[in-house]
């Protein structure tokens, strides 16, 4: 074998092993972005359905905070993870994709969030407003996740917004409170099986190279 044959091999191990330690850190950081995003939907979530039982655990101006507590916490960490994944290893259009569509996530809560500000405004009820507010912030994440499943052909994330799109029509179908409650189980049991299939190496991340 000549030297530069043999150079050339190892700067193509040394590639492929840069590679799959760069796929192993990107599957960790999701499963554990998972993780979080099902403890909060499952604290926040369980917190308003016991807030708005007939008779209240908890009370609602205490439960609100805390919903939106975790939602906040989770958010950030989401950001937290998104800076760290752009700076491993990451580059070129893939890197500009991950940017625009991180920044979807943003445009598109913050759409939601003044359409429904308008509905209340012209008299929304408070029934409804209770039911439609977390559906339709379900319905736009389901719709997020499809976008980003099919932009990179990952079946964890296409899956993940099919079952948040059917959990938005279900809740909001079922009414109040027991919406909630199906946020609170649904929502995070879905994510934490995805969690553990990524984890486990059943459903990966991106498609294969043979696949592509």
């Amino acid at each position: 074998m000549s030297p530069d044959r043999d150079q050339a091999e190892r700067m193509l191990r040394v590639m492929q092993s840069q590679q799959r330690m760069t796929q192993s850190r990107l599957v960790r950081s999701y499963v554990v972005l998972l993780v979080v995003w099902a403890a909060a939907w499952a604290i926040g979530f369980s917190v308003l359905y016991l807030s708005a039982m007939p008779d209240p655990l908890v009370p609602a101006a205490a439960a609100w905070p805390v919903f939106a507590a975790c939602i906040v916490l989770a958010i950030v960490w989401s950001i937290t993870t998104g800076v760290r994944s752009a700076s491993s290893g990451i580059r070129g259009a893939s890197r500009i994709q991950g940017m625009l569509y991180g920044w979807s996530w943003t445009v598109a809560m913050v759409g939601a969030s003044i359409l429904l500000a308008g509905a209340q405004r012209t008299g929304l009820p408070p029934d409804t407003a209770a039911v439609l507010y977390p559906g339709v912030f379900a319905l736009v994440v389901g719709i997020l996740y499809l976008g980003g499943g099919a932009l990179w052909r990952s079946l964890p994330q296409y899956v993940l917004g099919i079952v948040f799109i059917a959990v938005a029509g279900i809740a909001t179908f079922l009414g109040t409170p027991v919406h909630y409650l199906v946020y609170a189980v649904a929502g995070p049991i879905s994510m934490l099986v995805v969690a553990v299939l990524l984890g486990r190496g059943v459903l990966p991340l991106e498609p294969r190279r043979d696949d592509a």
